[in-house]
């Protein structure tokens, strides 16, 4: 007898998948993984999720389960990486607002962390907070690293608190055990960084995103700044402007920034 095939689609994996693609494509520069990514993205906001409820899986037709901690951290994670591989502030905005409502339905306000499900759920005994990154990372630890990073780019201290207060709850397991958490590790040593930014200004930024994308920088943000728009919504970059036109790099650590360039040649410097 044939067995069955399972044919669902789960929003946390698709996260896990959409940020694998948008990554290939800054570090390859191939438009094919980025249109992976793009194309699965816009697939789980147009279907499983209608701007208030992030749906956890996708079959035959129908879309269908409130999504759990790892649908909203994993997906909003992917939008992150997204949102970097291609620079759409819908990516970006999106993010946050899962980030948001995420911070509304799992958080425990009383010794930090997030629960794995929503209150509510009378089918369950107890809420768990998961913290083990096994085959796949745990929500708790995307989730701390999303706020991270989301406190980078928006300047929103809450979300950098948030974090905190997550890596603090699982604190003894990663004293004690740190091998059973090492997503949440990458997220503490990311936390313990000094904040670093690198903004392009200007229609043309792909030079220097090449020479960018070369290098593993972990610890920075990049922030492409283009229009009005992006200064509304990002307010650090509001008086950032291009040289004589030229696309222009503004190379930032702890929010103090370096002389701005139009040269390539110079911000590799200045990233070395």
């Amino acid at each position: 007898v044939r067995p069955h095939l399972d044919d669902k689609i789960l929003t946390s994996w698709n996260g896990l998948m959409i940020s694998a693609f948008a990554k290939g494509a800054q570090v390859l520069g191939d438009a094919q993984y980025l249109n992976a990514a793009r194309r699965a993205a816009d697939f789980i906001l147009s279907t499983l999720y209608d701007g208030e409820i992030l749906l956890r899986r996708f079959r035959e037709g129908e879309a269908a389960i409130p999504g759990f901690l790892d649908d909203y951290a994993f997906f909003a994670q992917a939008l992150l990486d997204l949102y970097e591989a291609c620079f759409e502030l819908r990516y970006l905005r999106t993010a946050i607002e899962l980030t948001d409502k995420m911070l509304d339905r799992f958080r425990d306000p009383a010794d930090g962390g997030f629960f794995s499900t929503s209150e509510g759920d009378e089918s369950l005994v107890m809420r768990m907070k998961e913290d083990y990154d096994g085959a796949e990372p745990s929500g708790n630890s995307i989730a701390a690293l999303n706020l991270l990073r989301l406190s980078r780019i928006t300047g929103n201290e809450q979300y950098r608190q948030e974090a905190e207060r997550t890596l603090n709850a699982f604190g003894t397991r990663l004293t004690t055990a740190p091998t059973g958490v090492p997503q949440m590790m990458v997220a503490a040593q990311y936390s313990m960084s000094a904040p670093k930014q690198i903004v392009l200004v200007g229609d043309e930024p792909g030079l220097f995103l090449a020479e960018i994308h070369k290098r593993f920088l972990p610890d920075y943000t990049v922030i492409v700044a283009g229009g009005d728009e992006t200064g509304a919504f990002l307010p650090a970059v509001r008086e950032m402007t291009a040289i004589d036109g030229k696309t222009t790099a503004y190379v930032c650590e702890n929010f103090a920034c370096q002389l701005p360039t139009a040269s390539v040649e110079k911000l590799i410097e200045l990233l070395q």
